[in-house]
């Protein structure tokens, strides 16, 4: 019984997948996989726009650029939902050192700057947000 559920989430997880993907593609973007460094490079016309996936290697080889494609949906759309205002970098625990903090807020810069070209590539924050439907990360 177990086994069955488990095939049954993973089965949903690859349809949602293919269905993002699909979705994707039919605004005329390309989806590319990259081994080193591991990346999802997404494309149309002249513009790209890469985002690297944190993954060891036997991992990556089974990773299809779908499912890798949706990963980066899913961080998008979490990194989107962060707030580094000062008030809550003094709340942060004492343990977390100021560099690290730095370090988050750059991180949060980058993904920002690479959805503002994905959303551009797609063509608007109204497609991106159909693709966050389909993936159902509404």
């Amino acid at each position: 019984m177990f086994g069955m559920n488990q095939s049954t989430e993973r089965d949903t997880y690859v349809a949602r997948c293919l269905r993002v993907a699909a979705a994707v593609r039919s605004a005329g973007v390309t989806l590319k996989k990259h081994d080193k460094p591991p990346l999802v490079e997404v494309s149309r016309d002249a513009k790209s726009v890469s985002f690297p996936i944190v993954t060891d290697d036997r991992l990556w080889r089974e990773t299809t650029v779908e499912e890798a494609f949706y990963s980066v949906l899913v961080d998008a759309r979490g990194w989107a939902g962060v707030d580094l205002s000062d008030t809550i970098v003094v709340d942060m625990p004492d343990d977390v050192e100021k560099s690290e903090v730095s370090l988050i807020k750059h991180d949060q810069a980058t993904e920002r700057e690479r959805m503002t070209s994905l959303t551009d590539l797609l063509g608007g924050e109204q497609i991106l947000s159909s693709l966050y439907a389909t993936a159902d990360l509404t």
